[in-house]
Formats: C-alpha cells, structure tokens, sequence
C-alpha cells in the first residue's frame, strides 16, 4: 500500500513537471524578439523596435506597470532599471499590453578575451 502511494505521487508529480514545462515552452513560443529604444523611467514607458505580424519594422511604445514580469538573461526577476536603449529583449504582450521584458541570452565579452590571453599564455 506504502508502494503504491509513493508511486502515485511519484507519477503526480512528474506531470507537474511536464505541465510547467509545456507552460514554459508556450510562453516562449509567444515571445518577440525587440531592441529598446527608450526607456523613461519618470513617464513610465518603455520604447521597443521589433517586426509585426506582417515582418515590418515597427516601434512601439508601452506603459510599465506593476503587472510586467522583468527578467535578466538568465531568467532571475529584475528591475526595470537594468534595461537600457540599445539592449536586446525578448516580450510577451497580451492584448496590446506588455506582460513581460526578458534580456536575450549574449555571448560574454570576458570570455572572449579569456581565450585570446590563454592562447598567447601558451604560445
């Protein structure tokens, strides 16, 4: 009987996992990739430069409220204040509203430099 209910929750919660994963993939199957152009704290807006439905170009500018998740590039909750004009962001909107503001994934500088002083260490 022990075995039996181990195994059920055992199985319960592997569909959880499986749940929040589904959920996860959906949500970044929504998002759009988007450069900021402004972000201006006192009127509480943030400008973004990203393609429409139609593949044009287009900016676009959102109120910031409490509602919008920020999250870093790796995936950590931030502050608004880390984003900057020029930064490069993936967003999920919902019915004309900004629901989310993610960094995009880049390459770190620092490593690159890491690896051209190794190499000169070496040679």
């Amino acid at each position: 009987m022990v075995r039996m209910i181990t195994a059920f929750g055992i199985v319960v919660g592997m569909m959880g996992l499986a749940l929040a994963a589904e959920e996860k993939k959906e949500e970044n199957k929504n998002a759009k990739e988007a450069t900021i152009t402004k972000v201006d704290p006192k009127a509480k807006t943030i400008t973004l430069k990203m393609k429409d439905a139609q593949g044009k170009e287009v900016e676009k500018t959102y109120t910031l409220t409490e509602d919008i998740r920020y999250l870093d590039n790796t995936g950590k909750v931030a502050a608004v204040d880390v984003f900057q004009s020029g930064n490069q962001v993936l967003v999920i909107e919902a019915d004309g509203k900004l629901k989310e503001v993610r960094r995009k994934d880049t390459k770190n500088p620092g490593a690159e430099t890491k690896d051209k002083g190794d190499k000169k260490d070496k040679g």
